[in-house]
């Protein structure tokens, strides 16, 4: 009998073992999420003259992301769980004359254990602009670099060697600029002694038309960078171990317009850029006819045709701008991520105070994946003519699925999740 029992009792320790084992186990099991499905969390005012414009999530950080406020000459970080945010350190900077405003900003991959923020000062007056590196943990000012007329878009490459700046220099908005002078430029600024003593390595004329003006910049793991060209209606991609570059370095891809026949085709004026992971691709969105397309790299063949963001639009409670053709939702800046084998499209339509995603594994053909309303007041932007929210800029995590819309026009930052982030 006492044989017995003890084979019972090692029966029983045998199988409750088991049982904890495969309880462990069923706790370890990854969720496959075969969509996106992104979800509005919350908006803050950042103040209604304060042209909350461009945000960025912070490198290195699952709970940090930091914007600008244009207007008023402000960094303000946002501190971020899974389920809320809150805005923490703030920095009034002084971008150095009463004619200087602070038009964009990226964020520096950590180096000597510090983040930094580089910010875009253009001068009204048309002289040239600079850029400010800024201390995210105190907001000091380490380094201004001059560099070409009116910069609007900046980019770190991943390692930090370089900072890439589109400088627009556009007649339209600078009526001082001289009529010899065509087009913008992109400067590119080396990193590699340090922010401290970082200097400008080349400022490339992109002087070919009068409106051939850069508007933004991206860069990836390899050294790739593109930079779209608006009124153009171009791309242009180079790879920044070629600095200086010669006109034989730069790859200029002229893109297409939406399709439509005749006089209603409308050019696409591309804005916001965001590159692949892995390197092999780059997003484009096209503010003017409301497009967005894929791009391979480094070669710039493009995928399928534009892709018309307006027909997956729910319209109310979205708002279309009815206005003119052009701009009607109009796409600004965006972001690519990957999750369970698929490639997210992400992006903030300054017309329809949203966000949007689409699900681009296969590039050519995109699927339309789910749209999360952005502002604080969004009962009241329903008149069918320019958006009162103005949903301009995106920051988007790779990994963690938060993303923000900062919204220039309410001057709010509002905050979404991704299915993976929500679990």
């Amino acid at each position: 009998m006492n044989k017995l029992l003890k084979v019972l009792m090692s029966m029983l320790l045998i199988t409750g073992l088991t049982v904890f084992i495969g309880c462990e186990d069923d706790d370890d099991v990854d969720i496959t999420y075969d969509s996106f499905d992104i979800q509005t969390v919350m908006s803050l005012t950042a103040g209604a003259d304060a042209n909350a414009e461009i945000v960025r999530m912070v490198p290195g950080s699952d709970d940090q992301a930091v914007f600008v406020s244009s207007a008023i000459s402000r960094l303000t970080v946002i501190d971020y769980t899974s389920s809320s945010f809150s805005f923490g350190a703030t920095y009034d900077l002084d971008p150095g004359s009463a004619t200087a405003e602070m038009t964009s900003i990226d964020v520096s991959p950590v180096m000597d254990g510090e983040n930094y923020v580089a910010v875009c000062v253009a001068e009204t007056d048309c002289a040239p602009g600079k850029i400010m590196f800024v201390k995210l943990s105190d907001g000091t000012i380490v380094k201004e670099v001059t560099v070409g007329y009116n910069p609007d878009g900046t980019a770190f490459t991943k390692n930090g060697t370089h900072l890439i700046v589109a400088c627009e220099d556009d007649r339209e908005d600078r009526p001082c600029k001289p009529t010899d002078r065509l087009g913008g430029s992109f400067s590119i600024i080396d990193l590699t002694n340090g922010v401290a003593n970082a200097t400008l390595a080349q400022d490339y004329l992109v002087n070919w038309d009068d409106e051939s003006e850069p508007e933004h910049c991206e860069t990836s793991s390899n050294g790739t960078v593109v930079v779209s060209v608006q009124e153009t209606s171009q791309i242009v991609i180079f790879n920044v171990a070629d600095v200086p570059l010669e006109a034989s370095d730069l790859t200029i891809v002229d893109l297409p317009d939406d399709g439509a026949s005749g006089d209603d085709a409308i050019e696409a004026e591309p804005d916001g850029l965001f590159i692949s992971p892995d390197g092999t691709m780059a997003l484009i969105s096209n503010e003017r006819n409301g497009t967005f397309q894929m791009m391979s790299l480094p070669d710039g063949a493009l995928y399928g045709n534009p892709y018309i963001v307006e027909q997956d639009i729910p319209a109310p409670p979205y708002n279309i701008d009815a206005r003119a053709a052009k701009k009607r939702t109009e796409p600004e800046e965006c972001s690519l991520v990957e999750q369970d084998g698929k490639l997210y499209a992400v992006f903030a339509l300054q017309e329809s105070h949203g966000v949007i995603v689409y699900d681009v594994t296969d590039p050519a053909n995109p699927v339309f994946d789910s749209i999360a309303e952005a502002g604080i007041d969004v009962a009241n932007d329903t008149g069918m003519e320019k958006s009162t929210i103005g949903s301009e800029g995106l920051g988007m995590h790779r990994t963690n699925g938060i993303a923000f819309s900062a919204n220039e026009r309410e001057g709010s930052i509002t905050m979404f999740t991704a299915a993976w982030a929500r679990e």
